[in-house]
């Protein structure tokens, strides 16, 4: 029966949502395909939730592992490719050191993954390949966050690869590090176009990246040009 008044919805969908009722999430996702790990309208990461969950590993002690640098680069320097955890990185004093990252797949058969090395303090903060080929970031930005995360730099890397990170010199000689795969964090935003904060759920995107203007995080809006009507 549920697969039935699947195939009616989809039929029937671009005549009337409301003839079918509101989708699930499983729904969606297989009339709206996902967005791309790093689209080419994402122009920050600053205010999402992934930059909220950074946070929580960023202040729980159990998710914390150190590291210290090597102080040069090279792929033989310590790693900090566990994912869920944030890594306190004790560089040489008063100049630059390197660790070493390499990127696994969230979906099998993945070949790339986005990935945003969220930093603090603010160090100057270079990827490179295992040949010492500097990496250009997609995004390299100075964010607020709430937990004292002052940096994230976001890179489409290769799975498999390894990658030599090097950062600093900074004060104190330590840098802390988080970083957050883009397909972990993605959120599904709706369009409101009405502005009465629903969005409806025909026209969504599914993205790590903050959503362009005029998207909210919640749906069943089923008249989107009149804000009277709303979460229906």
């Amino acid at each position: 029966m549920k697969l039935m008044n699947r195939n009616l919805c989809g039929a029937l969908l671009s005549l009337s949502l409301a003839a079918c009722g509101p989708m699930d999430e499983a729904e969606l996702e297989s009339l709206t395909s996902q967005e791309q790990e790093l689209p080419a309208n994402c122009t920050s990461v600053d205010d999402t939730a992934m930059t909220d969950h950074a946070c929580v590993h960023y202040n729980n002690g159990a998710s914390n592992l150190n590291r210290t640098a090597s102080a040069t680069r090279v792929t033989t320097a310590p790693s900090v490719s566990t994912k869920h955890m944030h890594y306190t990185i004790t560089l040489p004093a008063g100049a630059e050191g390197s660790v070493t990252y390499v990127p696994t797949a969230t979906v099998a058969g993945d070949t790339t993954e986005s990935v945003s090395f969220y930093l603090s303090p603010s160090a100057t903060f270079t990827l490179l390949t295992s040949g010492g080929t500097t990496v250009t970031p997609g995004i390299n930005e100075t964010i607020t966050s709430s937990c004292g995360l002052s940096k994230v730099v976001t890179y489409d890397l290769t799975v498999g690869s390894t990658y030599i990170l090097a950062m600093g010199p900074v004060a104190g000689n330590q840098v802390r590090l988080v970083p957050e795969y883009l397909d972990d964090n993605r959120v599904r935003w709706y369009r409101d176009a009405d502005g009465d904060t629903y969005g409806t759920s025909t026209n969504s995107v599914l993205t790590a990246c903050e959503p362009q203007s005029g998207y909210v995080d919640r749906r069943f809006d089923c008249n989107d040009n009149d804000p009277n009507i709303f979460n229906c």
